[in-house]
């Protein structure tokens, strides 16, 4: 998606959160900068994340993986579904045509950790099959419809990515 200013606003968010959004949504590097203001402020204060209790009011965990160049340990704060005992993530980064970097980490190394809220473990990240897609992406748009406005966006599927703690 090149022209961020052509996106329409969804008819389900009022003037002044798409306002909110598109600002904060308006780079990459703005997405960036804000991610890892979100790690160091879930860091500092965990309790009730996964269920939404922070900022955001959307259950949100830390993922860590190990980067596919570099080999250094990095953490982003995604929004999640809870599916059984697995935890789904949506690698949409707002609807830019290009994955984010975690989505190429867990690829290149699904070994991976999840935090939520205080509690830390180990996982394995894979990518859903497509049936599992099919099940599992009216449930995603269901628990934040900005994925379903942000995929229209690209033509780049979004990774829809299960995490199985280990």
């Amino acid at each position: 998606m090149s022209d961020r200013a052509s996106i329409q606003k969804p008819d389900f968010m009022s003037d002044e959160d798409w306002a909110t959004l598109q600002d904060q949504t308006s780079s990459v590097d703005r997405i960036r900068s804000d991610g890892k203001a979100d790690v160091e402020a879930y860091l500092a204060d965990p309790a009730g994340r996964s269920t939404g209790g922070g900022p955001s009011g959307l259950p949100t965990l830390l993922l860590t993986a190990v980067g596919r160049k570099s080999g250094a340990k990095r953490t982003v704060a995604l929004v999640f579904m809870q599916h059984g005992n697995e935890m789904v993530v949506v690698g949409s980064l707002a609807g830019y045509d290009t994955h984010p970097a975690w989505c190429h980490n867990v690829s290149a190394n699904p070994e991976c950790w999840v935090q939520l809220d205080d509690r830390k473990m180990k996982a394995v990240a894979r990518n859903a099959s497509d049936a599992e897609r099919k099940d599992l992406w009216p449930k995603l748009d269901t628990m934040f419809p900005v994925w379903s406005h942000f995929q229209k966006q690209t033509d780049r599927p979004f990774p829809i990515v299960i995490l199985t703690p280990a």
